[in-house]
């Protein structure tokens, strides 16, 4: 069964992977996910990008309220995501 990893990185629009395949940064189109948790993917890093911020040699984020609000809105999607790829795929939690 294949294996996707759920984790977040500078410059790819979703937060999903795959090891061994040749793309590695993978998109919801790779596995046929609705549109809806496309769109909520690609919200959950944009989010992160907006609030997870560079101060000096480090990163943090701007609030605590938007830590909260990112983990449990990760927790959500793995969830979706999981019962989208039910049969075809194993989802790893790698934040």
């Amino acid at each position: 069964m294949r294996e996707i990893r759920f984790f977040l990185d500078w410059g790819p629009k979703y937060p999903i992977w795959e090891t061994g395949t040749d793309k590695y940064a993978m998109e919801p189109s790779d596995y046929g996910l609705t549109l809806e948790l496309d769109k909520a993917l690609r919200s959950y890093v944009d989010f992160w990008n907006e609030h997870f911020i560079e101060t000096d040699d480090s990163f943090e984020w701007d609030s605590s309220e938007n830590k909260k609000a990112f983990d449990a809105e990760g927790d959500r999607l793995i969830r979706w995501l999981q019962d989208e790829v039910k049969g075809i795929a194993h989802v790893r939690d790698e934040r």
